[in-house]
């Protein structure tokens, strides 16, 4: 999977990173919620590594998940895509389907991942728009060290980046920068 360079915006729109692991069928479960300020993937990415170091069996590690909350700061009556829009951007790609407020990709380039798609405009109190983009694992997932969990984590950010980057309009990005 190709791992896309960061954003380096000098704006992170990153309002929340959700990591979490489910531990076997009992569905214990590891999580991290790290708010804004966005530290950067590599502080992160060291945070669950302390997570999952703390497991005494990797291979007890069912399922993972990954969750950005990004809250964008944008103009009223700029044009940002709805749930069909963004479907539509990923239909003839992804196996995917408008559930209530979201996008569900069913099939992603992460094998043995689901993704989905929120895109939320002008909540009250959060002006602006939010977009929340996240990857699970489907099914029962098997790791067999703590390297290939890292290496999921990482997959599924490269995974959201690339959705981030196929949604955003350009005059939007180019404001974060």
């Amino acid at each position: 999977m190709i791992h896309p360079s960061p954003h380096s915006f000098s704006r992170s729109p990153v309002e929340e990173v959700v990591c979490c692991c489910t531990l076997g069928h009992d569905g214990e479960a590891l999580s991290l919620r790290i708010p804004g300020p966005y530290p950067g993937w590599p502080q992160i990415r060291e945070r669950v590594m302390e997570m999952i170091a703390g497991v005494e069996d990797v291979s007890r590690i069912s399922g993972c998940m990954l969750r950005y909350t990004d809250l964008i700061p944008v103009p009223h009556g700029s044009h940002l895509p709805g749930i069909k829009e963004i479907e539509q951007i990923f239909s003839g790609e992804f196996n995917c389907y408008t559930l209530q407020d979201r996008v569900v990709l069913s099939h992603t380039p992460l094998p043995g991942s689901s993704g989905s798609i929120r895109s939320l405009h002008h909540r009250p109190g959060k002006p602006g728009w939010t977009l929340v983009l996240s990857m699970q694992t489907t099914g029962t997932a098997r790791f067999a060290s703590c390297d290939s969990v890292m290496e999921w984590f990482d997959d599924a950010r490269a995974c959201i980046h690339d959705l981030f980057d196929r949604i955003v309009p350009e005059d939007i990005v180019q404001k974060l920068r």
